[in-house]
């Protein structure tokens, strides 16, 4: 049975006979694509037309590849010319019938596109290598089949099929020809990132108008990135670089032409989000039905989203393996524990550890961390949390990733990763290694804490100031390999995170829609924890100073100078007391993770402001405290047992996760305050060794030394020469830099995160907002927005105090607070199980609650519904 000449384009099935180009168009009808309809003059015509003219391709084609140079371009030349001098009159009246059985009208123009045998295949594409005419009148038709027939006899074809084939074997020539479409928008796009492989990444370049002149490299398109999801569908749009554009290429009943865009539209995105949404999803639908990541063209016009071409992508693997550019960042926990620009030693060490005390145990349990991927990323000067890693991290160990921002803080992730949970032998040694971890954990941790306090007194500046700089170093050295040795935070925060994943999972079916309110309520006053128990203490000795006639006439004098108060209440009970609170917390402070910040111990005084605010206003004492605290909780318990009803294995299973939430959470806080004495043992030694630099010379003040990372110190105790003086004023005036920016708590893109540096002003007209409760309670108060411990001094009893963070070191005010209302926090922040132990009414994740919320305007606060009202301005 003879061959045909033409085929339509469905019927394209046979690669040899119909090329590339037509076989991809033929699959992509199959799978129900939206292809233009056409025809295909097969490679057997172009075979039986060249052997009609005395054309022999295999011997040209054999004798041109052996040749090289000039003489292969003279003998390619004269390969075209006789190709196009064929008579194909026989052929002409039959494509020509095969277009007018598509019932176009009478003036359409028409796409003649090259089909060749190697072209748009797995192994090599040839990809603009090939001639294709566009807006051609039925005239022009057979001209151009000849001139596309001759393009394959051209140097760069002969060229790169040697060097990608790797044979000599003569390729044959088909052509499609279909009707041209009057595209409003057209480009190209790739099922996978065209650079990296990323498999979830589909890449679109777009222009307005026809795609030929992106096609030729003659403008520059509109560039996005669409990141799919998991179940292949468009997620969010990534990046999105719109071009200037001045004109666009049409087709007319005369043919092409371009056509000027106005101005008020060059700036304009070629696609719309539903648009670039809907060709996302096409790339992904394509790639599945071919079986490989496939390059696409596509054009838009009134009615649809055609596709014109569709060829596998070569030269590029797919990866699903994520990079750091591919995952979301949120400055959650960090902002809540370091300063709002760490120094750069507080960062080394910040990275350093994450990656062996948090990371290193999750790859212990088995569970896969791609090479190159960090769980810490600084942009201007700031930390940021890899989200997107802990959420895969979760995933893995087959727990609920979506309950990390409820947990930490922040803004849920917008895009979550393919997850491959871990196999159930895998899981099953990852649960014993865990509670080998948590129970090693609660042995070790009373030993452990008492070191660790007995280091700040063993390395008091008294202490180290006669140590040389070779046993500073050695010392600190010391410290290192003992934090590296006894390290418990990952213990901890898995029987934490344990118990509220079952919490989670049981109490809302268990309890109702408020069990989150009455869960927080019991959490009150369990008197373990250590953070929280400092609050007491200040009720303590405010009682006190209202006993003693000579404190309570000091912290209510005016005007009031707290510099002498060492002299003014010598010999009294009070400064007793208040001395032994400085030796028991001073070591914390605000941003207390960096080891570059002051410490309470070193401005006393902050904290005789508070107690003289709660003597002057009579706040409550230390009894009274407790008994809310609880009278709160028996209450939650006894609802909680209540609405459990006669099923005694719910509440037995309540009790138990509950004795071991609170016993974890007082240790989680007890590890933090005992970590604090260690960093006031390094930050004292460093200071020494910043004295010594001073007395070398090497820099100017002894807090230099926290400019300088670990990496630097390891590099000039090994004797490096670097100007060490220049370095430190680099990255003091770098972090002055840094100050004067503004950046987001969550970066999406880390590539375009400059251009996000200034967070979006949230407000939204509105007098109500919402957040996370944290502590139940229902106050109203005037707002007292506290960015830093100069602040501290504004609050006054019942005020609502407004902050970025939950600092734990803010824990002195919350003695004297109504309510707190936060911008970023979870339930497991250290700053939110202080206020849920103390009960102070507290929400968090409460968007632009900075900007939002005036100074001194009345706001109410339902911090059991989570809701924040703003009262009428008066």
């Amino acid at each position: 049975m003879p061959r045909p000449f033409v085929l339509p384009l469905s019927q394209c099935a046979d690669l040899e006979l119909a090329g590339g180009k037509a076989l991809g168009l033929a699959r992509l009808l199959a799978a129900g694509f939206p292809v233009p309809p056409g025809i295909c003059i097969t490679t057997e015509a172009y075979d039986q037309t060249l052997r009609l003219s005395g054309f022999a391709q295999a011997e040209e084609w054999r004798k041109t590849c052996a040749l090289s140079g000039q003489e292969r371009g003279s003998a390619l030349s004269d390969c075209q010319a006789r190709i196009k001098q064929v008579d194909n009159a026989t052929l002409s009246t039959e494509w020509l019938a095969g277009l007018q059985a598509l019932a176009m009208p009478p003036d359409q123009r028409w796409a003649v596109r090259s089909s060749a045998t190697n072209e748009d295949t797995g192994r090599t594409s040839f990809a603009g290598l090939y001639r294709t005419h566009l807006g051609l009148s039925l005239a022009q038709v057979d001209a151009a089949i000849k001139d596309i027939w001759a393009s394959l006899w051209h140097n760069r074809i002969v060229q790169y099929s040697i060097e990608r084939i790797g044979h000599r074997a003569v390729p044959l020539m088909a052509v499609v020809i279909q009707p041209m479409l009057d595209a409003l928008a057209s480009g190209v796009a790739y099922s996978i990132h065209p650079v990296t492989g990323r498999s979830f990444h589909v890449a679109v370049n777009a222009v307005p108008g026809l795609a030929a002149p992106l096609v030729d490299g003659q403008v520059t398109p509109d560039q996005y990135i669409v990141e799919m999801d998991a179940h292949r569908q468009p997620a969010r749009i990534r990046r999105r670089i719109i071009a200037p554009k001045s004109q666009r290429l049409i087709v007319t009943k005369e043919g092409l032409r371009h056509e000027a865009i106005p101005e008020s539209s060059q700036a304009q995105s070629s696609l719309s989000d539903e648009q670039l949404f809907e060709l996302a999803r096409r790339a992904k639908e394509i790639e599945q039905a071919f079986g490989c990541p496939a390059d696409i063209e596509w054009a838009i016009d009134s009615q649809m989203l055609w596709t014109l071409q569709a060829r596998p992508i070569t030269g590029v693997h797919p990866s699903t393996e994520l990079t750091d550019d591919d995952c979301e960042w949120s400055r959650a926990n960090f902002k809540e524990t370091m300063p709002e620009l760490p120094s750069p030693l507080g960062l080394s060490f910040l990275e350093l550890f994450m990656k062996a005390h948090i990371v290193a145990p999750y790859r212990r349990l088995g569970c896969h961390v791609p090479d190159g991927l960090t769980s810490t990323r600084v942009f201007r000067g700031r930390p940021y949390l890899n989200v997107t890693l802990f959420h895969s991290l979760v995933a893995q160990l087959r727990g609920d990733p979506y309950l990390l921002s409820e947990h930490m803080g922040g803004e849920p992730i917008a895009v979550a990763p393919t997850v491959r949970p871990i196999g159930w032998l895998a899981f099953i040694r990852a649960g014993i290694l865990m509670l080998m971890e948590m129970r090693w954990a609660v042995a070790n941790s009373d030993t452990w804490f008492a070191e660790m306090k007995s280091l700040a007194k063993q390395y008091d500046p008294q202490h180290v100031a006669a140590l040389s700089f070779q046993d500073t170093v050695r010392t600190l050295d010391e410290l290192a390999g003992r934090l590296q040795a006894h390290e418990l935070t990952f213990g901890i925060a898995g029987g934490v995170a344990q118990c509220l994943q079952a919490l989670n999972l049981l109490l809302p079916r268990w309890l109702g829609s408020d069990w989150r309110t009455l869960f927080n309520d019991a959490l009150q006053g369990q008197g373990t924890v250590i953070s929280a128990q400092q609050i007491l203490r200040l009720a303590e000795l405010a009682e006190l100073a209202r006993r003693e006639a000579v404190t309570e006439r000091f912290l209510s004098s005016e005007p009031w100078n707290p510099s002498e108060f060492h002299a003014a209440l010598k010999g009294t009970a009070f400064l007793h007391a208040f001395d032994g609170y400085v030796e028991d917390y001073g070591h914390r402070g605000l941003g207390e993770s960096d080891v570059m910040s002051p410490r309470l111990a070193d401005n006393p005084e902050a904290i005789l402001a508070v107690l003289r605010l709660q003597v002057r206003a009579s706040s409550p004492g230390r009894e009274a405290i407790l008994s809310r605290q609880e009278k709160t909780r028996t209450a939650a318990l006894a609802e909680i047992k209540r609405r459990m009803g006669r099923r005694l294995d719910r509440w037995a299973v309540f009790s138990w996760l509950y004795r071991r939430l609170c016993r974890f959470f007082a240790l989680r806080e007890a590890n933090r305050h005992s970590l604090m004495y260690y960093s006031v043992a390094t930050r004292n030694l460093l200071l020494r060794i910043g004295d010594h630099l001073v007395a070398q010379d090497l820099c100017d003040a002894r807090e230099d030394i926290f400019f300088l990372t670990i990496e630097d110190r390891a590099e000039l105790v090994a004797g490096g020469n670097r100007n060490w003086r220049a370095l430190i004023r680099a990255r003091q005036a770098e972090r002055e830099r840094n100050g004067a920016v503004q950046v987001p708590d969550t970066i999406r893109d880390w590539e375009t995160a400059s251009q996000e540096s200034a967070p979006h002003d949230h407000h939204d007209g509105t007098s109500r907002m919402s957040g996370l409760p944290i502590s139940a309670g229902s106050v109203t108060g005037p707002i007292r927005l506290i960015r830093s411990l100069a602040d501290w001094s504004k609050v006054t009893p019942g005020d609502i105090i407004v902050a970025p963070v939950i600092d734990p070191g803010m824990a002195p005010l919350f003695g004297i607070a109504g309510g707190l209302i936060i911008e970023m926090g979870g339930t497991l922040s250290h700053g939110a199980i202080i206020a849920r132990e103390y009960g102070l009414p507290t929400v968090a994740n409460v968007e632009g609650a900075m900007t939002r919320l005036p100074e001194g305007r009345f706001v109410r606060l339902d911090a059991g519904a989570g809701t924040i009202q703003l009262e009428p301005d008066s």
